[in-house]
């Protein structure tokens, strides 16, 4: 009894406890310390600020958006930048016989603006010397921390500065604020497809930081923490807003295997071009490029709701982000038109892409 009636005395004390008052002196961020940040890529990218990751594109292929955040500077402000134009890791070669062309602008609030000021350098070219009947490619690993506010820099060359008319930009581009920044590359905007762009902006003048309460947050190991969510769905890349896949056809006949290809761009516009599955002892395989792929454990495959055997599903080497999936085209799809593609990985559906089959 003499025990209960002492811890019931010692709960009564702790409950009258009232918390510490605030300290008087902590001065909280609010949303008017932020700065909006906007970054257009052609076609995709990834902005770090001091070593952090700030942005990035959830749109890998078209269409081109607009990247728009809000920021909390802390000057000074080292942004880094990972850009990717639109390529065939393995030819260079965007929808499967063209070059591409790359560009990447970027505007903080505060007139952080990008310009030939920043320093750049490519780890993918190709198709070397543009050749595109035999395309061949370069790629440089991309060092582990080239975000980090302290990578060393000093020997990478300034970017080159491009027109509005020389990128194109398209998608919403024209909806946001990039008064006064410059399109920037390497300075070959047709054969380098990724660019990692870094500039360290000063405070402005008269600058002052108006808060001390900064956060406890640990988020340096963020990237091995992520691995351990929920495993995402594969993503189909498509060239046209109507879905249509990215990639190319290989035809197996005899002992002899040819590409071909099932998009074309005329004027501007990307449609299909019907596949002919050709005689009963043709082997017909869609290669196609995509995105969100882990380790995979098992592959299964629909085209037009018909059961297909996935031949290979797996990241490129190296992957750059881009995986390639071939499947066998099932002979009853022949005269089908226009059908869905479908892969399931590790039990996850990707989404619906289409091509076309005679």
């Amino acid at each position: 009894m003499r025990l209960l009636t002492f811890w019931l005395a010692i709960t009564a004390q702790l409950f009258a406890q009232k918390p510490p008052p605030p300290d008087p002196n902590l001065i909280k961020a609010g949303m008017a310390d932020t700065l909006k940040l906007n970054a257009y890529a052609d076609n995709w990218c990834i902005v770090y600020i001091n070593g952090k990751m700030a942005a990035v594109d959830q749109i890998e292929f078209l269409p081109h958006n607009v990247v728009s955040v809000s920021v909390l500077p802390i000057y000074p402000m080292t942004i880094a930048v990972m850009a990717k134009d639109n390529a065939d890791p393995k030819t260079g070669l965007e929808y499967g016989t063209q070059i591409g062309d790359g560009g990447f602008i970027l505007k903080l609030a505060d007139g952080t603006v990008t310009s030939s000021a920043w320093k750049a350098k490519n780890y993918f070219k190709g198709p070397l010397n543009s050749n595109i009947i035999n395309p061949q490619v370069e790629h440089t690993p991309i060092p582990a921390n080239w975000f980090a506010p302290d990578f060393d820099d000093s020997s990478w060359a300034y970017a080159t500065e491009y027109t509005t008319d020389q990128v194109k930009p398209d998608g919403d581009f024209a909806s946001y604020d990039f008064a006064g920044a410059k399109f920037i590359w390497t300075d070959d905007l047709l054969l380098d497809n990724t660019v990692i762009f870094r500039y360290t902006a000063k405070a402005p003048a008269n600058y002052r930081k108006a808060w001390n309460a900064d956060g406890n947050i640990d988020i340096t190991d963020i990237v091995n923490e992520a691995r351990l969510a929920v495993t995402p769905a594969p993503s189909l890349f498509q060239v046209n807003p109507d879905g249509l896949a990215t990639g190319y056809l290989t035809r197996v006949r005899g002992a002899q295997q040819t590409t071909e290809q099932f998009a074309q761009t005329t004027a501007g516009v990307t449609s299909a071009i019907p596949i002919d599955l050709g005689p009963a002892t043709d082997q017909v395989y869609l290669v196609l490029y995509g995105g969100n792929l882990g380790n995979v454990t098992s592959a299964t495959a629909t085209i037009g709701g018909v059961a297909a055997a996935v031949a290979y599903a797996g990241n490129l080497t190296p992957s750059n982000g881009v995986a390639q999936f071939n499947v066998a085209i099932p002979r009853a799809l022949a005269g089908k038109g226009t059908v869905e593609v479908v892969f399931t990985v590790n039990g996850k559906t990707s989404n619906t892409v289409t091509v076309s089959i005679k």
